[in-house]
C-alpha cells in the first residue's frame, strides 16, 4: 500500500524541522588546563586546555588566555594584552611567559563556542608558582680504565625524583658536571635529603660492582629563603669505572 499525501508530508516536515532545530547541547562547557604547576621567573612553557561540554555539531572556538596575580607585570600575555586562538578543535596549546617576581598567580583561560544560534562561554584557571630554582650540581670523575657511556643521571628531592640528566661520555680520568634546576614547590622549611644516582646502564637499579653510584645527604631550609652561600660535598668511590661523585647544591642568581 503506498502512503497518503498527507503521510508524506508530515514525514517531510518533520524532517525539515530537525534539520531546522538548533543544536544540542551535551552539558555545559568547561575546559581542563594540564602543565607544569611551578614556573621559574621569566621561563617559558606551553600548557595544554582541553574543551568539554558545550553545543555539538560544527563548532567555533574561540580561546583568550592571560597571566592574572599580586606582579605579573613582565610576564606574558598580560590581562590587557591576551592571546587569543580559534578553531574547531577542542584543544590548544598555551604559551605563556612566567613574570620575574616570586608569587603564586593563575593562568586565566576564557573559553567561547559558536554553532550556528547557539553560544557558550565559560572561564578557566590554574594556578603556578614562580619560584627561583635551586641548583643541584654533580660532578662525576672516572678513575678508571674505562669509558662510562650514556650514563643516567637522576636527582632525587626527600625521594622524589626531581630530574633525569645524561652524561654521553665520559673517559677515563676525565670530569664533568651535570646540573639541574629544581623549582622547591612547596618545600617546607625543615630538613631536607638530596640523593644523586649515576646509572650506567640506565636499567633503574644501582648496582655498585658496575661501577654505578648513589650517594645522598641532608640540607636544611630555613624559613628565610636558601641562602647563595651553602655547599654541601660527598665523595664516594666504587668499582670500576670509578666514580668520584660530588653534589653541590646553591642559589641560582637571578639576570
Amino acid at each position: 500500500m503506498r502512503p497518503s499525501g498527507a503521510i508524506v508530508l508530515g514525514i517531510l516536515a518533520a524532517v525539515v524541522a530537525l534539520l531546522a532545530a538548533p543544536a544540542a547541547a551535551q552539558g555545559p562547557i568547561f575546559g581542563t588546563i594540564t602543565g607544569p604547576n611551578a614556573l621559574a621567573p621569566g621561563q617559558v612553557s606551553a600548557y595544554n586546555l582541553t574543551i568539554g561540554g558545550g553545543p555539538t555539531g560544527a563548532v567555533t572556538y574561540t580561546v583568550s588566555w592571560y597571566l592574572s596575580g599580586p606582579n605579573v607585570a613582565g610576564g606574558k600575555p598580560s590581562a590587557s594584552q591576551p592571546m587569543t586562538a580559534t578553531g574547531n578543535r577542542t584543544t590548544f596549546s598555551l604559551n605563556v611567559t612566567a613574570p620575574p617576581a616570586e608569587q603564586t598567580m593563575s593562568l586565566v583561560v576564557r573559553i567561547s563556542a559558536a554553532v550556528g544560534s547557539t553560544y557558550e562561554n565559560t572561564t578557566v584557571e590554574k594556578s603556578i608558582t614562580i619560584i627561583t630554582p635551586i641548583v643541584l650540581s654533580a660532578t662525576f670523575q672516572n678513575a678508571g680504565t674505562t669509558a662510562a657511556v650514556n650514563v643516567t643521571v637522576r636527582f632525587y628531592v626527600d625521594g622524589v625524583l626531581a630530574g633525569t640528566e645524561k652524561i654521553a661520555r665520559l673517559n677515563p680520568g676525565a670530569r664533568v658536571t651535570e646540573t639541574l634546576n629544581y623549582l622547591p614547590s612547596g618545600l617546607q622549611p625543615g630538613t631536607h635529603q638530596v640523593r644523586v644516582e649515576a646509572d650506567l646502564d640506565g636499567n633503574g637499579v644501582i648496582d655498585p660492582a658496575k661501577g654505578e653510584a648513589v650517594v645522598s645527604s641532608l640540607f636544611y631550609r630555613g624559613t628565610t629563603p636558601l641562602s647563595t652561600a651553602w655547599t654541601i660535598l660527598i665523595g664516594i668511590a666504587v668499582f670500576l669505572p670509578v666514580l668520584l661523585l660530588t653534589v653541590a647544591l646553591r642559589r641560582r642568581q637571578r639576570a
